[in-house]
């Protein structure tokens, strides 16, 4: 009896270091950077087609589009590599290994996620129902970041559920808005996240 008792402590206090290891690297300045960046996209964006929806591109020319579609890659592909980059360089400050197993955890719960919200916007695209993306990618995003906050502390099941409700939303009543919601989304709300982490990764609480 004493000899489980002491492998469920030893679960336990793994499980505990777990959960701080992810908290340490929770993404706050990148997060911030990320939203940011989303931001800038917006106000570009809204300059190129001048309304709220993503559906008023398909007026515009074909290098219009491609335009488009090349710049928010652009977005993502930075928002991407420097979160990968400040995160593994904070890592390396505090010892930690990022891509150790809570880390592994948490990159195979966005990816599946990820792959569906990719095949669901070729398919919006194709058909030209492209005011249906945004909700579509918010609902996807905040799937794959609640799962990946199982293996973490409150904070990023929180972001989860707040993207998932918004894009709910965002599908049923407000998809001629499409750009203010990825606004609202990938810029506010991840920047609000990046602020909360460092406030409490400052007061040392990871709840």
């Amino acid at each position: 009896m004493e000899h489980q008792e002491a492998l469920d402590r030893m679960r336990e206090i793994q499980r505990i270091m777990e959960r701080t290891t992810l908290y340490t690297l929770l993404p706050g300045p990148p997060a911030i950077i990320g939203g940011l960046l989303a931001l800038a996209g917006c106000v570009v964006s809204y300059f190129i087609i001048g309304s709220f929806d993503y559906s008023v591109l398909l007026g515009y020319s074909l290098e219009v589009q491609l335009g488009f579609c090349i710049m928010w890659t652009i977005i993502g592909i930075a928002a991407i590599s420097q979160e990968i980059i400040l995160t593994t360089r904070a890592a390396r400050k505090r010892s930690v290994d990022p891509v150790g197993r809570p880390g592994r955890f948490a990159a195979f719960s966005l990816t599946p996620s990820v792959f569906v919200a990719i095949v669901l916007t070729l398919k919006l695209m194709y058909d030209a129902q492209i005011q249906y993306v945004a909700p579509v990618w918010m609902m996807c995003y905040g799937t794959g970041v609640y799962a990946a906050g199982l293996f973490s502390v409150r904070l990023p099941r929180l972001l989860g559920l707040a993207f998932m409700a918004a894009g709910a939303l965002g599908l049923l009543f407000f998809e001629s808005y499409g750009l203010l919601l990825t606004a609202l989304s990938f810029g506010l709300l991840h920047i609000l996240f990046g602020i909360l982490v460092i406030r409490k990764r400052g007061q040392g609480t990871g709840q």
